[in-house]
């Protein structure tokens, strides 16, 4: 079981995205990626969502079982992902964030995607949001 952020340990969240194609990779593998190097912040142990782009829905909640990497599983998306985190599902099934709490993320206007790190308050919200939900 997963105890509770506390806001002064300063969570991170981080928002990894995928479409369907890459979703199911992404749960046969328990491997987030992203071509972009922000990955490589992330630390055994953080959370993270998954933003599904198609559907535009915020999925999770995951910790991550490793560091974030270079080419984790360099076969994993034919290489086009090789920054990379290992994750594991840590809420009793994988929900849906609620509309509400969706529109408090920064969003890009200009390509309408997330930021991919939410810190403080914002973050210890949604962990402890996902968390309560019942499965």
């Amino acid at each position: 079981m997963i105890t509770n952020p506390s806001l002064e340990a300063k969570p991170k969240l981080y928002i990894f995205e995928c479409n369907s194609e890459t979703y199911l990779t992404c749960m046969e593998k328990a491997l987030f990626g992203s071509n972009k190097t922000w990955p490589l912040e992330v630390k055994k142990g953080d959370y993270c969502l998954l933003h599904h782009m198609e559907a535009g829905t915020l999925l999770g909640i995951w910790k991550t079982a490793s560091d974030g990497g270079r080419n984790l599983d360099a076969r994993a998306w034919k290489g086009k992902f090789p920054y990379q985190v290992k994750v594991m599902q840590a809420s009793a099934k994988i929900n849906e964030l609620a509309k509400a709490l969706i529109s408090e993320f920064h969003v890009d206007p200009i390509v309408g995607r997330f930021d991919n790190v939410v810190e403080d308050e914002l973050a210890a919200k949604i962990i402890e949001t996902l968390q309560s939900t019942k499965a």
